[in-house]
């Protein structure tokens, strides 16, 4: 039997991270966050990591329980989720309209939501994700954490690459 032990193993170009998680960054909220708004608002969740190289990957990763429609009697109302770079004021991570998590639903109607991307910020500099939401349709309010007797976590893992 052969044991095959290394202490690192190097690219040709002699990179030395590839793949491996640098470091971890998390962030709870367990405050309700409610929208009638049709453009992007901040759920209060964020987070902020410091890349330690410019071609580091940032892999997010978001959960937010009980997420959907308080009031109304609206059986047909939708709302959004997405994560800015740079906090509330900058840009999204992607560029779709309704986002990186949609719900359909009618009031009343809640479940848990989850996002997970792989973003390249392309920065050393610290940068900050923030979850937004948005209600896309309907007349109810679009409710982020209910009853506020749950936590949402925000998790930015840096990858080397």
């Amino acid at each position: 039997m052969s044991t095959l032990k290394v202490d690192n193993i190097q690219t040709v170009a002699g990179a030395e991270n590839l793949g491996r998680i640098l470091q971890v960054v998390t962030s709870t909220r367990g405050d309700q966050t409610t929208s009638t708004s049709s453009s992007w608002a901040t759920t209060g969740l964020e987070a902020t990591i410091t890349p330690t190289s410019s071609s580091s990957k940032v892999l997010i990763q978001c959960s937010g329980p009980m997420t959907g429609f308080a009031g109304g009697q609206d059986d047909h109302n939708s709302g959004a989720l997405k994560v800015y770079r740079g906090g509330s004021g900058g840009t999204s991570v992607e560029s779709e309209n309704r986002g990186l998590s949609m719900q359909y639903g009618s009031h009343s109607q809640y479940s848990d939501v989850h996002i997970l991307y792989l973003d390249s910020p392309s920065t050393t500099s610290a940068t900050t994700y923030t979850v937004m939401m948005k209600r896309t349709g309907g007349t109810s309010t679009y409710s982020f954490i209910r009853d506020g007797q749950q936590t949402a976590s925000l998790v930015l893992m840096e990858i080397g690459a």
